[in-house]
């Protein structure tokens, strides 16, 4: 079991960089005090680089098609091209999840932050958007007019 120490949104203490899910590579989300915070163990196969090119994070729960419609959550790092990196995974990896009233609106400022965390600490920070889609991936921008 994962555990993690919190000072708001800050992440005090974890025991994910011992465990059997950094060392497989295995990113876990944890969230709390309105953060998003992804722990990603270092050079496992994650583009930490990638993720740093976000200029909002855009957190999406759905069913993962791919995956026989288990519930996931993606991770798009709005970055305003065309590619932006994106990051599918199952909810067995956030240790807990955004209720449907939690979902930002169309028309309001982001509501939550995104944080990166690997071993070193805090590497990233950015706005985040939380919405469900019926689907994922889903991989669309935030549009304000929806």
């Amino acid at each position: 079991m994962i555990e993690v120490l919190n000072d708001g949104q800050k992440i005090i203490d974890t025991n994910y960089w011992n465990s059997e899910y950094a060392k497989k590579g295995y990113v876990v989300l944890s969230i709390n005090d309105g953060c998003f915070r992804l722990l990603v163990p270092t050079g496992k196969g994650v583009p930490i680089d990638d993720i740093k090119t976000g200029k909002v994070a855009l957190v999406t729960r759905g069913p993962w098609t791919d995956m026989g419609g288990r519930d996931a959550i993606e991770l798009l790092f709005e970055d305003y091209t065309d590619s932006p990196f994106a990051l599918h995974i199952v909810t067995e990896q956030v240790d807990r999840l955004p209720l449907d009233r939690d979902r930002d609106r169309p028309g309001q400022p982001p509501r939550w932050k995104f944080a990166l965390y690997t071993e070193e600490g805090k590497v990233f920070e950015c706005p985040a958007r939380y919405r469900k889609a019926k689907s994922l991936p889903c991989l669309k921008k935030w549009r304000d007019d929806v």
